[in-house]
């Protein structure tokens, strides 16, 4: 913020998309939503002025509003489109610029690259009537309770952390409707998310895993800035990120809501995502890292989608994902399955296995772009002195070995990085892997 994500370059975009949907004839609503950071409501001013000046009638939030709301509140009042200023999960320093189309999910890239090429090189002076001011929440809540049983969470003690996010009031008022004793912490908006990232990982969580030990609660759900993505802790204090919370999900969906159809996940998810579908006759759909990959899929009838930063999205729902609607079917999956989060986990860990998983990030220099385009158009047969089984290559190139352990290389799309993600069977693969990865990718 206030370098490249500025007010002149967002008013600037904004025209863009205006020019984009007239130009495509979507003449209807438009909504606008911002999240917790500093500026964003300011900045979503801008963008409902604008395109308020080009003619559109503009439905502004009222409250900094979660992603998931936003991209349901479209399709539910059949909006051209939204604009959600947020930048997720990222740190505060940031901020960004969704356009979400009619449909509700991610836009494709065929559409972002339309709204580019209408970006204007000057500055906007377009002026507009003030939006219309409107809160989704209670909608939202009455779709999500058509979807999910929270009955069955009556009684667990429940601590939900928003993370000073734009999902503060929401899975914890849920959760309280339906009889639950829940506490929320940091629950107030905060534009230096009390100074960590807005990440619901292990790292920005260990307070809501201390509150959930000391005040004798059963489990504590987590979401990021934008309410998009999710995570959980038990009463032990033990960290459950969506590579395991997935696993609760599809198991519940399966085995006891007996729901069926494929499901989408990234190339950098848990296989034992495979190995739990396979049993119930699933079938599973690779797709590269982005969330616009899986919302495909799920639009075209996939019923889960799974990506392992976090985000579930539900072929019943909008193509988004969606850490509130993720939150509340965990609640209701344990509710109903019979024993704790930990006992429930252990159940299906022992039934499908659940391998050493890593993720971590090294700089991406020219050479080493270089060097992962040559490794993608030539895959080695031999990788840290195993064999290399299947080679994917949809997002960088992952290896996959006999052992069931395998390794993705890829550079990031939205920072200077190439990100690592390793899977093993043991801790002797995965630190063979991570050392052929270091070597590989720091010479």
């Amino acid at each position: 913020m206030d370098v490249d994500f500025n007010v002149a370059n967002v008013r600037r975009l904004s025209l863009a998309v205006g020019s984009y949907l007239k130009d495509k004839g979507e003449l209807g609503s438009i909504l606008v939503g911002y999240d917790t950071r500093r500026n964003s409501e300011a900045f979503a001013s801008n963008v409902a002025d604008v395109l308020g000046g080009l003619g559109f009638k503009v439905f502004m939030t009222s409250r900094p509003t979660p992603t998931p709301v936003i991209a349901f509140s479209v399709v539910d009042r059949k909006a051209s489109a939204a604009v959600q200023i947020t930048a997720s999960h990222n740190p505060p320093v940031y901020n960004g610029f969704k356009f979400i189309p009619s449909y509700g999910g991610p836009a494709f890239p065929e559409i972002t690259v339309e709204i580019e090429k209408r970006l204007p090189e000057h500055d906007v002076d377009v002026r507009g009537q003030p939006p219309v001011v409107f809160d989704p929440k209670e909608r939202y809540f009455e779709f999500l309770e058509s979807k999910v049983d929270l009955s069955v969470a009556r009684d667990m003690r429940i601590v939900v952390d928003p993370l000073y996010g734009a999902g503060f009031g929401y899975l914890a008022e849920l959760l309280k409707r339906r009889g639950a004793r829940v506490t929320e912490i940091h629950g107030s908006p905060d534009p230096d998310f009390g100074g960590l990232s807005p990440e619901p990982n292990e790292a920005n969580t260990k307070q809501l895993a201390e509150f959930v030990v000391k005040s004798g609660a059963d489990m504590g759900v987590a979401n990021d800035g934008d309410a998009d993505r999710f995570s959980a802790v038990d009463d032990k204090g033990n960290f459950y990120p969506s590579n395991k919370l997935v696993l609760i999900i599809a198991d519940y969906l399966f085995g006891v809501k007996n729901i069926r159809g494929r499901v989408a996940r990234s190339v950098s998810t848990t296989s034992a995502l495979d190995r739990l579908c396979s049993a119930y006759g699933v079938q599973v759909v690779e797709t590269p890292v982005g969330f616009k990959y899986i919302a495909k899929e799920l639009m075209s009838g996939a019923v889960l989608g799974a990506e392992e930063s976090g985000g579930l999205g539900f072929g019943w729902s909008v193509p988004e994902k969606d850490g509130i609607m993720s939150g509340a079917l965990l609640c209701e999956a344990i509710g109903r399955m019979g024993g704790s989060l930990r006992e429930v986990w252990r159940r299906i860990a022992d039934k499908y296995g659940f391998n050493q998983y890593l993720q971590f990030n090294l700089p991406l220099r020219e050479e080493v772009r270089r060097k992962i385009d040559e490794l993608r158009a030539s895959p080695p047969d031999v990788f840290a002195g195993m064999q290399v089984t299947r080679k994917i290559t949809i997002d960088g190139l992952k290896l996959q070995f006999a052992s069931g352990s395998w390794i993705l290389l890829r550079p990031s799309g939205t920072e200077p990085l190439i990100r690592v993600y390793i899977e093993a069977v043991d801790q002797s693969e995965l630190n063979s892997l991570k050392e052929a990865a270091d070597s590989l990718l720091k010479s």
